[in-house]
């Protein structure tokens, strides 16, 4: 399994339609093929049994929310072909473009993660 993190801090005046847009991307990808999109909107972000929280790394003012978006493939390569196919839709340009104008791009947070090298730790 192959994923990608975002983590985007979002002023709360735009968070309905930053959430719009969000879920719009995510059904075009899965209508591409990729496997799952999913919103999660921060519960606790202060650090639990010793360990640091989100707010020790990601400075979040009070008028924001700290979403995280999550996209789900099968594989890196899958990740790759879906971002081809779906990187030429016109709708998905346009969401992209328009996600610009609801939150601050230079400071999201993108990170990919993928259980491949787990697998080869097991054997």
């Amino acid at each position: 399994m192959f994923t990608v993190i975002c983590l985007f801090r979002v002023k709360q005046k735009n968070l309905d339609e930053f959430i719009e847009l969000s879920r719009k991307s995510g059904n075009l990808l899965k209508s591409h093929g990729a496997l799952d999109h999913n919103i999660y909107f921060s519960n606790k972000l202060t650090g639990s049994q010793g360990s640091m929280g989100f707010l020790n790394v990601v400075d979040v003012e009070e008028d924001e929310e700290l979403v995280l978006g999550q996209s789900i493939f099968n594989s890196e390569d899958h990740y790759h072909e879906i971002m081809r196919t779906a990187g030429f839709d016109d709708i998905i340009q346009y969401l992209d473009d328009h996600i610009k104008d609801v939150v601050e791009t230079t400071r999201i947070i993108t990170s990919s993660f993928t259980t491949e090298r787990s697998k080869e730790l097991e054997a």
